[in-house]
């Protein structure tokens, strides 16, 4: 079977990377033969990470959602010595000839016609490429979503795909994906063709699923958690000890509303989050309390000077020496680090779903539903705060409640994260079933209804409490 893993991925976000390296996982397991293939905005960066041979998602970058376009490849073509993000080589004569030549000629009125001529390029590219595959998966995270690119960047993607799979006679799978902001009319247009062309959608939260139903009846599906949930044990280290008695948080901050890093921005609401959280930071430190500053998106690790501008002068030298900073690169890394912790304060979801996967008590600063809601389905809800109106007094008197609650919140998350992973277990197994390319409509009517009543009566007890 080939199955190619569709997602909006360019190697920079952790969140995403633990996302497929649990759905690569997971679908060896259930098939020791399956050819696994990604579909990616960054082809390279999605190779030498998860070692798969891999395509690109899009023909034309947009506003946050910035496209590679260079040929598929796989991790074996890659020198072990690269950086992602950078070339392999420096360009030859002849390619800086063509870019100065592509340059004049955008400046001249050509680049609509260029860019169109790009895309048409590429449909045709990404139809043959998937009348070799059986299986596209949207695979996972915040797929449902317009905010990184507006309705001509991710949601345009997703029904081009499947548009394209469908003719390819391409099964198509959403898999327990997210929805986030879908308000424009192009939006809900692309993803009302989209989602009705699969033979099998699942959602990782009600929300999400409420999202889609308005959309359209047809793209109803059942409620299975996020895919990150499913990622293997072996992955995660044994917890570190420590010979210090000293307690160590974790804090993780967001670029949420920073000036030409986020898609809203607004530079007086990222202020008050920075002083807030400094503020907060600083009381810690001051109490003799470690605190690790870390990443689990590439953008957000640049905040770190802009924290410490904040919290260091109002410091002794003692409690700097206290302020550290996690060097995190890889989904490996970043468990290595969050087993060194004892409590973490973050905001991104996956960097809250890994905290609760290597067994740590979190806090949520929460700037968005999928977060808070996150929240409330692992019984957490009393430890989320509104990003946009906490303050380092009311963040301070959570991390002492959570402090003394720690025990019930580490055995609650056990025993949510071993109940998340046996329904994606019953997800796994039920998609690796749909071989059949091209199924007939009543075909997969059929199957989505059996999967959707077995999914909902194992969900059945899940609950804010759970």
């Amino acid at each position: 079977m080939k199955v190619a893993l569709l997602t909006p991925y360019d190697g920079g976000n952790l969140g995403d990377a633990a996302i497929q390296e649990a759905l690569i996982a997971n679908f060896r397991k259930y098939d020791l033969k399956v050819q696994l293939y990604g579909i990616t905005l960054h082809p390279g960066r999605t190779a030498a990470r998860h070692h798969i041979r891999c395509y690109p998602l899009a023909a034309i970058s947009r506003p946050y959602y910035r496209a590679k376009t260079e040929p598929a490849v796989s991790s074996a073509n890659l020198s072990a010595t690269s950086q992602p993000g950078k070339s392999l080589e420096p360009p030859t004569f002849f390619e800086r000839i063509k870019r100065a030549v592509r340059g004049f000629l955008f400046w001249i009125g050509v680049k609509p016609l260029v860019r169109f001529a790009q895309e048409c390029v590429h449909i045709l590219r990404s139809y043959r490429f998937l009348r070799g595959v059986d299986m596209l998966v949207v695979a996972g995270g915040g797929q449902l979503d317009e905010e990184w690119g507006g309705s001509w960047g991710h949601p345009y993607a997703l029904m081009k795909w499947a548009v394209l799979a469908r003719a390819a006679g391409t099964s198509v799978i959403f898999l327990s994906v997210g929805g986030c902001r879908t308000d424009l009319w192009l939006t809900k247009l692309f993803l009302w063709i989209a989602l009705p062309l699969a033979c099998y959608r699942s959602y990782r939260d009600e929300g999400s699923r409420q999202l889609a139903r308005v959309i359209t009846p047809k793209a109803d599906g059942p409620v299975v958690p996020d895919l990150a949930f499913s990622l293997p044990l072996a992955t995660q280290p044994s917890i570190a000890t420590s010979d210090s008695a000293a307690l160590r948080v974790g804090v993780s901050p967001i670029a949420y509303a920073r000036t030409g890093m986020w898609p809203t921005e607004d530079p007086a609401q990222y202020e008050r989050y920075m002083t807030e959280l400094a503020s907060f930071v600083g009381a810690l430190l001051r109490r003799g309390i470690f605190v690790t500053l870390f990443s689990s998106s590439s953008p957000d690790d640049q905040l770190f000077d802009d924290l410490r501008a904040r919290i260091e002068p109002n410091l002794e030298t003692e409690a700097r020496a206290r302020l550290l900073f996690g060097n995190v690169t890889s989904v490996q890394d970043l468990l290595v680090l969050l087993h060194s912790l004892d409590l973490v304060v973050a905001s991104r979801l996956h960097g809250l779903i890994l905290s609760f996967l290597a067994g740590k008590p979190s806090i949520a600063l929460s700037y968005d539903r999928k977060v808070k809601t996150l929240m409330t389905d692992v019984g957490l809800k009393a430890y989320c705060l509104d990003i946009r109106s906490f303050t380092s007094e009311n963040l301070f008197a959570t991390y002492l409640n959570l402090q003394t609650n720690g025990a019930v919140v580490k055995s609650k998350l056990s025993a949510t994260c071993g109940h998340y992973d046996q329904l994606l277990q019953s997800q796994y197994g039920l998609v690796t079933e749909l071989r059949v390319p091209g199924l007939s409509g009543s075909h997969s009517g059929h199957t989505l209804v059996a999967s959707d009543e077995h999914l909902y009566k194992a969900r059945s007890d899940v609950g804010p409490h759970s």
